[in-house]
């Protein structure tokens, strides 16, 4: 594994030596001998390892790794000491510095922790892909999405979750309390039994009042969230808004039985659409039909039809 590599160190023959090992790896070395000239290039172009003395002219390399973490910029950082037991080396490594070596640098020491660095930066990066995917999915998901502890308390949730239920950045770390409401409470009563079992749950159908006030139907599905060893640590909530399929299916429902007529054809319809055209109109109406077609159902529904004022 090779990589772009940024040696910072005020000594000529230890930025000669030291790139000449490097490159001879089959690593592309850029050298710099002051804080001011690997600054220039730090913002200029992308680094996977820089090598930093500590004690330069016009700084320290801890400056360089504290403006690194700055910018969250993801190459590691490998501090260069003469000295391995001197305050600032433990200063870098809290700072967040990868590792140190110390001078005289031997070639061997500076492959291996350009090695480690740059395995290191790559699970890094294939894990910041990863998350950057989950994220993506996360906010593009229609369904309301929320994750919580074994202590109830809201870890994260999605736009439509902020939609469904009214969460905003400050309920995170405090208990859910803003799941839709239904008269017996049921969303958080399946989420507490899911904390408790650790098995997934599901709810369909279920009528409430979202955080707006307004009148919902809504299905949820919950999971539980394990860790490398298997143990719950949480679940995962999903609420899928079934509003306007509900209201699509209770309208078909009444399309579908007119009166004591039943029938969703569209000649049905036209048959429902006709009836209440003539009950607005007082006038004789004769119905005609084979025997066992309805005509007295036709007849009772247009008799049960209230007239117009004024028809």
């Amino acid at each position: 594994m090779t990589g772009k590599i940024l040696i910072l160190d005020d000594e000529e023959s230890i930025r000669f030596t030291l790139s000449r090992f490097l490159r001879a790896a089959g690593h592309t070395v850029v050298t710099v001998s002051s804080c001011g000239d690997a600054l220039a290039k730090i913002s200029g172009e992308g680094f996977d390892v820089v090598f930093a003395d500590i004690i330069l002219e016009d700084g320290t390399g801890i400056d360089i790794l504290r403006e690194i973490k700055a910018r969250g910029l993801a190459c590691p950082v490998i501090m260069i000491t003469g000295d391995p037991g001197i305050e600032t080396v433990t200063d870098a490594i809290h700072l967040g510095a990868f590792d140190y070596i110390p001078k005289p640098v031997k070639q061997e020491a500076l492959l291996n922790a350009t090695r480690l660095a740059l395995s290191y930066k790559a699970a890094n990066d294939e894990k910041e892909r990863y998350r950057s995917n989950l994220e993506a999915i996360f906010r593009s998901v229609r369904e309301a999405i929320l994750s919580v502890n074994n202590e109830s308390v809201l870890i994260e949730f999605n736009e439509a979750a902020s939609e469904m239920c009214g969460f905003s950045q400050a309920d995170i770390g405090n208990p859910v309390g803003l799941l839709p409401r239904t008269s017996d409470d049921r969303f958080e009563r399946i989420l507490a039994e899911a904390l408790t079992s650790g098995q997934p749950r599901e709810d369909d159908r279920v009528e409430c009042r979202a955080a707006n006030g307004v009148r919902k139907v809504v299905s949820a599905r919950i999971y539980p969230l394990l860790n490398t060893q298997g143990q719950s640590t949480g679940v995962v909530m999903m609420l899928r808004d079934d509003t306007h399929v509900s209201n699509l299916e209770m309208k078909l429902r009444e399309y579908g039985q007119f009166h004591r007529i039943i029938g969703k054809s569209e000649p049905m319809q036209k048959v429902y659409a006709l009836i209440k055209t003539l009950a607005s109109v007082q006038t004789t109406a004769l119905i005609t039909g084979e025997s066992g077609t309805g005509k007295e159902l036709v007849a009772e529904a247009l008799c049960s039809l209230p007239v117009k004022p004024g028809h």
